[in-house]
């Protein structure tokens, strides 16, 4: 039976997400906000390459959020691996839930947050609500091997047993929102990324000893959500809602890493918490489905594209926490002895570079402006900066500051990746090609590996690109014998893109060496080009909407909507159907790119020489057969601006796959995106 695109409906579990069904009663502003955070870095009983670095640091930033928006302290319970905290074992965690589940009243928001590794076992012969035969688990501290006798990994906590609690508080009226970030993979392996500070949160069956399959497991093919209840009503009365968000898929696993990749004070932290985290701290009027589509966006211009976040709510266009009331734009600071340190960073925008107002009182009636600050440094919680005496003279020692202008940094960072078959004399070569590049005013800078967007690496007679969730095969990897071993075993394939090094006679027209640094700049500015586009997509799709956008897919002569919250997987044949409308009251020029999974660039509307001013309230429709030209991760950029003069389009954006142009550019960059209004598709091509 052919795949199809399905909506509102995805796999349970800590990697699948959850489908939420139910109805509910609108947030009061007395209602009581509570919230348990989980947060596991350190197992004793596993293997010492298994323990994390970034819970205790995801926790920390997610309960400064949930402070920002009304949770009292009291009402928030932290079970971390932190010395002198209550510890995340098993018990503590059911009995925390226990608690939770009896103080849930009516109108109450539930905030459920796990981090830490999660696994997956058979499911247990009686139960036949699994598709795939198998149970979703979350560890806590003290999970250890399989026990036989239960049938389990001995203290894992199943979803089952979640969904309990859960249950228990929905049931009681209260609403609930769970985010995952822990998963299972059977596929993802250490060594999976370029980047050795990259750290994944899943443990395979094989260190707590799983079995495979459970004898007398029954598989069936239903697909249905038992484990959360779906009825809408206890006794008469409305349940709560369920949010979830979860960090992956079920055939991915989510990775931890230092956070901020650019910035110079970085600290682990799981790649979901901190976008998600990220995006709410700098917008905080949104919706579920708004926050959902920034931290896609935001992962599309990352150089990590093998995970997959999941959202679900029965309505996802409800404001965050289910409250609309306004969020202060403003943030606590102190001032003394010519140091300004304000209590938010990072994650606020509050970046080292970033200027801020500062004024004497949060009361937009009664403040007086004091100054304006450029920010000399920023942890993700705060950021400082140091002032003259003139420049601060007669300041109290508390200020306010809100952001004025953000850093807009939108180079892309680029790194060699030293290969086994390269020489010493290749790799330093190649380093300072990137450093001549890197101070020529191209937009990318030399870093290390483990900032960097683009690693780049020579073997084979190629150049090879690597995003940071890649890796080199096994035999071109540094690693001593046993490690080579293990990678070799379980490292899949992957598809790294990559330019032939020219000889002498493709490079008649240049020196040799002219020659091979002109091909590389050529395959990095074309990498670059596309990272800043995905980059640029800021708008928030569903705010004050220019246009109204419908996209479908058909197969077999079937047609079914693409939600913004899937990236489906399309197959060669498949048609891409698309319908804009103009919503403004005035023209707007659209602009149509297809970006495919080699950085080519192409645009679909306007053809050459075809208007692309819609007027107020006029349509365009158009679509186009998917083929395998190109296989993976593609995406759909829509613009519009606003239609005064002579028709604008992003034609100049154009530019032929990496690895069907070699020698064909010596051209400098094309000039940024105009500003504009952009929403960005994405999907998965495979063969």
């Amino acid at each position: 039976m052919p795949t199809r695109v399905r909506l509102g409906i995805t796999r349970r579990g800590w990697c699948a997400g959850v489908l939420l069904l139910g109805l509910f009663a609108a947030l009061p502003v007395q209602a009581a906000k509570r919230a348990l955070l989980v947060g596991v870095a350190d197992y004793p009983n596993l293997p010492s390459w298994l323990q994390l670095a970034a819970p205790a640091n995801d926790v920390e930033i997610v309960e400064a959020l949930l402070r920002r928006r009304g949770f009292d302290d009291g009402n928030i319970e932290q079970l971390v691996t932190v010395e002198g905290k209550t510890q995340p074992t098993r018990a503590n965690i059911l009995a925390a839930l226990d608690r939770l589940a009896a103080q849930a009243k009516d109108d109450d928001f539930y905030y459920l947050y796990f981090t830490g590794h999660g696994s997956r076992q058979p499911a247990r012969a009686t139960d036949n609500t699994e598709t795939d035969g198998m149970d979703e688990i979350f560890l806590p501290t003290d999970v250890s091997g399989w026990d036989r006798a239960t049938g389990t990994a001995k203290n894992a906590i199943l979803d089952d047993e979640l969904a309990v609690y859960i249950d228990r508080i929905r049931d009681r009226g209260a609403d609930v929102w769970l985010v995952i970030d822990s998963c299972y993979s059977g596929t993802m392996t250490r060594g999976a990324s370029a980047i050795p500070e990259v750290r994944y949160r899943r443990v395979g069956g094989d260190v707590l000893g799983i079995p495979d399959v459970a004898p007398g497991v029954k598989i069936t093919d239903r697909d249905v959500m038992a484990d959360f209840s779906t009825r809408d009503t206890v006794q008469g009365k409305p349940r709560g809602e369920l949010i979830a968000f979860s960090a992956a898929q079920s055939a991915q696993t989510t990775p931890e890493m230092k956070l901020p990749r650019k910035a110079v004070e970085r600290r682990f932290h799981g790649l979901f918490t901190y976008t998600l985290m990220e995006v709410m701290a700098a917008n905080p009027q949104l919706s579920y489905q708004q926050l959902a589509q920034q931290v896609l966006s935001r992962y599309q211009s990352l150089p990590w594209l093998s995970t997959q976040p999941l959202f679900s709510a029965s309505d996802m266009n409800k404001p965050l926490f289910n409250d609309d009331s306004p969020v202060p734009s403003s943030y606590f600071a102190s001032f003394g002895n010519g140091e300004l340190q304000v209590h938010a960073g990072s994650l606020s925008l509050l970046n080292g570079g970033a200027t801020v107002a500062v004024f004497d009182s949060p009361i937009a009636k009664t403040r007086k402006r004091l100054g304006r600050v450029t920010l000399n440094g920023a942890t993700p919680l705060r950021s400082w900066a140091t002032l003259s005496d003139d420049a601060a003279r007669g300041w109290p020692e508390t200020v306010y500051v809100e952001l004025e202008q953000p850093v807009a940094s939108d180079n892309v960072n680029v790194a060699v990746l030293p290969a086994s078959s390269s020489s010493a004399g290749q790799q330093a070569q190649l380093k300072n090609w990137l450093k001549m590049l890197s101070g020529s005013g191209s937009g990318m800078t030399l870093t290390e590996p483990e900032r960097a967007d683009i690693l780049v690496s020579q073997f084979d007679g190629y150049l090879w690109f690597l995003r940071a969730d890649q890796s080199l095969p096994c035999e071109e990897q540094v690693l001593d014998p046993s490690a080579r071993k293990h990678c070799i075993d379980t490292r899949l394939p992957q598809r790294i893109l990559n330019i032939p090094v020219p000889d002498k006679a493709q490079c008649s027209r240049w020196p040799l060496q002219e020659c091979l640094k002109q091909t590389l700049k050529t395959g990095l500015m074309k990498i670059a080009k596309v990272t800043r586009m995905l980059a640029s997509v800021q708008s928030l799709p569903g705010a004050d909407p220019i246009l109204r956008q419908v996209f479908r897919v058909e197969r077999n002569g079937e047609k079914q909507p693409l939600s913004v919250n899937d990236r489906p997987i399309l197959k060669e044949g498949d048609r891409i159907l698309f319908a804009l409308t103009n919503l403004s009251a005035q023209p707007q020029d659209v602009s149509i790119l297809f970006v495919d999974s080699q950085y080519g660039v192409t645009q679909l509307y306007p053809d050459s020489g075809q208007p692309n001013r819609l007027a107020s309230g006029e349509s365009l429709h158009f679509e186009w057969v998917v083929n395998l030209d190109t296989v993976g991760m593609e995406h759909l950029m829509v613009s519009s601006v606003p239609g005064v003069g002579v028709s604008q389009d992003l034609a100049y954006l154009q530019q032929s796959p990496l690895n069907v142009s070699l020698r064909d550019s010596m051209a400098s960059l094309s000039a940024p995106l105009p500003s504009a209004a952009i929403n960005l598709f994405s999907w998965q091509v495979s063969r």
